[in-house]
């Protein structure tokens, strides 16, 4: 698990800075407005991607490596799901070119039908613990889109324009190859509709609880006004990395704690790798002392107040590092619910909190709402795997 873990993280490290080239590289030479129309665009496609899929990848991986889900079952509600995707794609395109003939809103459409297609071909892989070839996948998403990219420059085609298509394209070739590589009973196609999000509400329902906590800066722009929301925007992803490791670590663990029996036989599978967690924790108490230097030497004097902002992010990021592999366990072992109900609770106070902080702290207001959600979400994912583990205990009384 260790060496999975360890080449998910190299090969998603590998093409977040592959993506930011490209990013740059479609920037340069046009005007910000022209530019901005367009990584919109593809926001929203990622956005969409996130609500099709609405847990239905994690549920797939778990039922799979669980052995719960029939094959043929997996494949037709995965077809289906890509087929539901390439309609509302189609009708989004439709109807977005129709009412906002001028926008660029309609490249929306393909981004998450490439990203939906993309993800749920890594499902077989990902539930077979084979991260090896889920990095090989990823890896193959950035090189398609990077050579697809410069193929359209040297073609004439405006920048923009290149990097939604390249991206779009990039993301379809990798779908490709998952499919190749998925075992034989997996590359079927089966015609017949069947629901793709049966028993995978909770599932969704943590997604959506997690993505709307970055609504955190909307809301802190509103209240506080615009100079708060760039300080804290400034750093807000500088957390990114620390949390990275944290995250290859969780995405290794879903298949071996899905097939585990009991938290005893999860841990033997994931002692080995628990390394990777601990070292993301060890790099933001880093990042928590040497805030005020790097925000100097990488801003300047003028988002001086972001040292503060970013020293709360790196404590906000240790329990975050630390809740990840514990939502997998804890989902993984069918307490999808619980989880859900917990992240929905935390998003909900951390917005609220955000409201009521940011008014008379700005920025930091907004940094200490995060840690209190985070703090929350750590606390009760403890306890309801501490609850777990006294019920499952030979001693422990019915």
């Amino acid at each position: 698990m260790a060496h999975q873990a360890l080449m998910l993280a190299g090969a998603t490290g590998a093409s977040q800075v592959l993506v930011a080239v490209l990013y740059l590289l479609a920037a340069r030479g046009v005007a910000p407005s022209q530019f901005g129309t367009t990584v919109s665009g593809i926001a929203l496609g990622t956005a969409a991607a996130g609500f099709i899929d609405f847990g239905t990848n994690n549920h797939w991986t778990r039922e799979l490596a669980r052995r719960a889900m029939p094959n043929d079952v997996f494949v037709g509600r995965l077809v289906s799901k890509v087929g539901v995707a390439a309609v509302a794609a189609l009708i989004w395109c439709a109807v977005t070119g129709a009412l906002f003939p001028g926008s660029h809103i309609w490249i929306a459409g393909p981004i998450a039908l490439a990203l939906v297609a993309n993800q749920a071909y890594q499902v077989p892989l990902r539930s077979a613990a084979r991260g090896e070839l889920v990095a090989l996948v990823i890896v193959a998403d950035r090189v398609f889109a990077a050579v697809v990219f410069f193929a359209l420059l040297a073609a004439g085609v405006a920048t923009p324009a290149a990097l939604w298509i390249a991206l779009s394209v990039g993301s379809l070739g990798a779908a490709a190859v998952g499919w190749l590589l998925a075992p034989a009973e997996h590359r079927a196609v089966r015609p017949r509709f069947q629901f793709p999000w049966r028993g995978a509400h909770y599932f969704g329902l943590t997604v959506v609880a997690t993505s709307s906590q970055a609504l955190d800066l909307t809301l802190l722009s509103t209240v506080a006004g615009s100079a708060a929301a760039g300080v804290y925007g400034a750093v807000s992803r500088w957390t990114q990395p620390m949390s990275l490791l944290a995250a290859a670590f969780s995405s290794a663990l879903a298949p071996y704690a899905a097939r585990s029996s009991d938290l005893r036989a999860t841990w033997l599978e994931v002692r080995r790798a628990v390394w990777m967690p601990f070292a993301a924790i060890a790099l933001a108490i880093v990042v928590f002392f040497a805030a005020p230097l790097i925000v100097d030497v990488l801003l300047g004097g003028a988002y001086s107040g972001s040292a503060a902002v970013l020293r709360v992010l790196a404590l906000v990021v240790i329990p975050s590092i630390i809740c990840q592999p514990l939502v997998v366990v804890l989902q993984s072992i069918r307490r999808d619910r619980f989880v859900a109900i917990v992240m929905l609770i935390a998003a909900l106070g951390q917005l609220v909190l955000v409201a009521v902080f940011s008014g008379s702290a700005g920025a930091l207001g907004a940094a200490n709402a995060a840690l209190i959600a985070q703090v929350f979400i750590l606390v009760a994912l403890g306890l309801g795997v501490l609850r777990l583990r006294t019920r499952r205990s030979p001693g422990a009384s019915s």
